[in-house]
């Protein structure tokens, strides 16, 4: 079962206009956030789809990293941060982009929620916000 609390953050974000989408596959919750802005160049298209899996302990345990839609392009190959497992969620595949908190500034509870880590995911498609942005 999802926490009723990943259920309000996904209510409240809608209201403000933000496309999210609250899903389950294989017994894993996800939010769907669709239409994160990218540059073109070095990406190749101006926005794209993500993945966050939701702990079942969300949010005693935070939220860390995202899945990347596929297919996708970064300067022309592959993101060398978006090389982890592909999952098939919503007839699509997903791949896991290795981006995490820096050094010294994790998730904080109380602090942190699902509107900040997807602000902390939008910075990957601009090159910041992270100890292995490139």
């Amino acid at each position: 079962m999802c926490a009723e609390l990943i259920k309000d953050e996904v209510a409240a974000l809608g209201k403000r206009g933000i496309s999210l989408e609250l899903i389950v596959a294989t017994n894993q919750w996800y939010v769907l956030a669709s239409g994160l802005v990218a540059p073109v160049p070095p990406w190749n298209q101006k926005s794209y789809d993500i993945l966050v899996a939701i702990p079942l302990a969300y949010d005693a345990a935070g939220l860390d990293s995202f899945y990347l839609a596929l297919p996708h392009a970064f300067n022309g190959g592959e993101h060398p941060r978006v090389k982890g497992d592909i999952v098939n969620v919503m007839n699509r595949q997903w791949r896991l982009a290795s981006w995490h908190y820096p050094d010294g500034k994790p998730w904080r509870r109380g602090l942190d929620d699902l509107a900040t880590h997807l602000a902390h995911c939008q910075g990957f498609f601009l090159n910041r916000g992270a100890v292995n942005a490139m």
